[in-house]
C-alpha cells in the first residue's frame, strides 16, 4: 500500500486545527475584494505571496526549535515584501508569530523568538507600508498568537512526557505481573515436582517388591500432574478461591508431599478459623507461602517432623511453618523473596528464624480496621 501524502504530522494533539487556521489567510485579499486598492497588480502580488507563504506554513508543523523560527522569518519577509503593495500582508506576521513563540517550550526563549518578528514589523511599518491599515493587525496579531505559540509548544512538551510516563508506568505494571508469575509458578512447581521426584523414587524401589503399591503411586503421581497443570492456569489467572478453602486444600497436598518424604505433619489450629478475616488475595499468598515452606523442609531441612501452625489472637492472624531439622543458612532464593514481596505488598510481616532446633517461618496480617504493620527483620 502506498503512502498517504500529509500536509501536516499525523499528531491527535494537532488534529484538523492548522486546516482550519488556513481561513485567515483570506484577509491578505480583503483589500483589494473590498476594492480599496484596485489594479491587477495588487491581486497578482497577494497570489504569488499566498503561494510563497502556503508551503512554509505547512513545512513549520514537521520541524522544530531553529528551524520552525527559521520558517517563520521567511514567512515575516514575504509579508514584507507583500506590504508595500497590500495592507493586508500583515496577516503573514501574525502566523509568523505564532510559530516563532511555537518554536521553544521554554518562555524566555520564545519570547525573544516573537521579538524578531515584533522588530520586522516594525521596520515594515516604517519603511514599506507606514499605515494605520498594516501596522496595528499586524503588532495585535503577533501580540496575540505569539504567546499562543508558546503555549501550544509547553503544552505539546506536556503531552509528550505523559506518554512517556504511561509506557513507562505500563511496561513496569508488565514487569509486576511477569514477577508475580513467576514467583507464582516457582512456588507451585517447585513443590510438586518435588513431590514427583519423591514418589517417582518410590515407584522405582517398590516396583520389585509391592507391584500393586507401585502401581497406586504411580497414579497418585499422574494426579499430581494433572492438579499442577490446572494449578498453572489459576496462577496466571490469578489466585483467587476464598473462605479458606485454598488453605485446606493446599493442606491436602503438602500431607501428600511430607508423607512421601517420610516427615510427620503436625496440624496446630484450622484454616477455617481464619475464614472470617480472609479475602481471596491474602489467601492466595498464605495458601502459597506454606506450600513455599513446606517445600523448603522437604527439600532442605533434613527434617523427622513439621508443623503448620494456624494463629488468630491479638487482632491479627496468619501462618507458621516450622521444623526439627538442621536449620537454615546460606541466602534467601527467589521463592523466600518472592513470598516476602507478596506479604509486604498487602500490608504483612514475613518473620524467618532459625537454629539448632530447626526453622520457623511465620506470616501475619493485622485484622481490617487495625493499624498498618511495619516490617521487622526476619
Amino acid at each position: 500500500m502506498g503512502r498517504t501524502l500529509r500536509l501536516v504530522p499525523d499528531d491527535p494533539g494537532i488534529g484538523w486545527i492548522p486546516h482550519a487556521w488556513l481561513l485567515y489567510v483570506g484577509f491578505v485579499f480583503l483589500t483589494p475584494i473590498l476594492g480599496e486598492m484596485e489594479g491587477a497588480r495588487i491581486w497578482w502580488a497577494s497570489a504569488i505571496a499566498t503561494a510563497l507563504f502556503l508551503p512554509l506554513y505547512f513545512a513549520a508543523y514537521w520541524v522544530e526549535g531553529r528551524r520552525r523560527l527559521g520558517l517563520a522569518v521567511l514567512m515575516a519577509l514575504v509579508g514584507s515584501a507583500l506590504a508595500p503593495v497590500n495592507p493586508g500582508a500583515s496577516t503573514f506576521f501574525a502566523y509568523a508569530a505564532y510559530f516563532a513563540g511555537f518554536s521553544h517550550d521554554q518562555p524566555r526563549r520564545a519570547s525573544v523568538a516573537v521579538g524578531v518578528i515584533f522588530g520586522l514589523a516594525l521596520l515594515t511599518g516604517l519603511v514599506a507600508n507606514p499605515t494605520v491599515f498594516f501596522v496595528a493587525p499586524a503588532l495585535l496579531g503577533i501580540i496575540v498568537l505569539g504567546p499562543l505559540g508558546t503555549h501550544f509548544a509547553v503544552r505539546q512538551l506536556q503531552t509528550a512526557e505523559l506518554r512517556m510516563a504511561r509506557a513507562e508506568v505500563e511496561g513496569l505494571a508488565r514487569i509486576a505481573e511477569r514477577d508475580r508469575i513467576a514467583g507464582d509458578l516457582h512456588d507451585l512447581l517447585g513443590h510438586t515436582l518435588s513431590v514427583i521426584i519423591l514418589k517417582s523414587e518410590l515407584v522405582q524401589a517398590l516396583a520389585p517388591k509391592d507391584p500393586e503399591r507401585a502401581r497406586a503411586e504411580a497414579g497418585e503421581i499422574h494426579d499430581i500432574a494433572r492438579q499442577a497443570l490446572a494449578e498453572v492456569r489459576t496462577a496466571v489467572q490469578g489466585y483467587r478461591i476464598g473462605g479458606g478453602g485454598g488453605l485446606r486444600h493446599e493442606l491436602d497436598g503438602i500431607e501428600r508431599a511430607l508423607e512421601a518424604g517420610g516427615i510427620a505433619l503436625t496440624l496446630e489450629g484450622r484454616p477455617e478459623a481464619l475464614a472470617s478475616h480472609l479475602d481471596a488475595a491474602h489467601e492466595g499468598v498464605l495458601a502459597l507461602a506454606i506450600r513455599e515452606a513446606v517445600t523448603n523442609v522437604i527439600r532442605h531441612a533434613r527434617a523427622s517432623r513439621c508443623w503448620v501452625s494456624f494463629l488468630s489472637e491479638g487482632g491479627r492472624y496468619g501462618v507458621e511453618v516450622r521444623d526439627d531439622g538442621r536449620g537454615f543458612s546460606g541466602s534467601r532464593g527467589h521463592g523466600l523473596r518472592g513470598m516476602r514481596s507478596r506479604v509486604e505488598s498487602l500490608g504483612g510481616v514475613m518473620a524467618l528464624g532459625s537454629g539448632d532446633g530447626g526453622t520457623r517461618l511465620s506470616l501475619s496480617f493485622a485484622d481490617a480496621g487495625d493499624a498498618p504493620l511495619r516490617e521487622v527483620s526476619a
